[in-house]
């Protein structure tokens, strides 16, 4: 069990809550849901994902499709541990990273949303990037700023469900959010 490969059943369709219960996040009410995605379902962005974790599985840092918010439940089993990078913080991140992959940065500049990056947390705060810890418990919700790298893993046996989100700030700072161009399927959003 020690040397094991680590197991993470990410990004599956569906949700565990029951349906018209309070804080069901499969039917979270956004500014999503006011015209930008009028009769666009996107799964994981509109609709959420639930996450099977094990010990040892981690996710990589990176921002939200379009920069959004995210919400993110711990129905049942061990902690997950979450890094954040605080958001005056996002520039020395990215500069950082992109010394340490110049090559990554040359076929994709948007290559962080990816999902394959990962840094320990002690070589960002070695250089000045502020960040927080958060420890996740069954439970529990836990918030992703819109803009927000993130990173994490997961402490044992856990399943969790996230969905995206968006507040009326957002809209404003949606302009600048960069997709992923080589990635076909990639979450864009028209707010025009």
């Amino acid at each position: 069990m020690k040397h094991s490969p680590p197991v993470y059943g990410a990004d599956i369709t569906g949700s565990l809550f029951d349906k018209n219960i309070p804080w069901n996040l499969n039917e979270i009410d956004s500014v999503l849901n006011y015209g930008l995605s009028e009769g666009i379902s996107l799964a994981g962005v509109t609709t959420s994902y639930v996450y099977v974790g094990s010990w040892k599985s981690m996710f990589c840092w990176h921002k939200e499709d379009m920069d959004l918010y995210s919400v993110n439940y711990l129905h049942a089993g061990a902690s997950k541990y979450w890094y954040s990078i605080d958001i005056d913080c996002n520039e020395a991140f990215e500069n950082y990273v992109n010394t340490l992959f110049p090559e990554k940065v040359r076929q994709c500049k948007e290559f962080l949303r990816h999902k394959m990056t990962m840094i320990h947390p002690e070589n960002l705060l070695e250089r000045g990037i502020r960040m927080r810890k958060v420890v996740h418990k069954p439970r529990e919700f836990v918030i992703s700023r819109a803009a927000g790298y993130h990173s994490g893993f997961n402490s044992g046996f856990n399943i969790a469900e996230a969905v995206n989100f968006a507040l009326t700030p957002w809209i404003s700072m949606a302009h600048t959010a960069k997709p992923c161009l080589c990635i076909q399927d990639s979450v864009r959003l028209d707010i025009s």
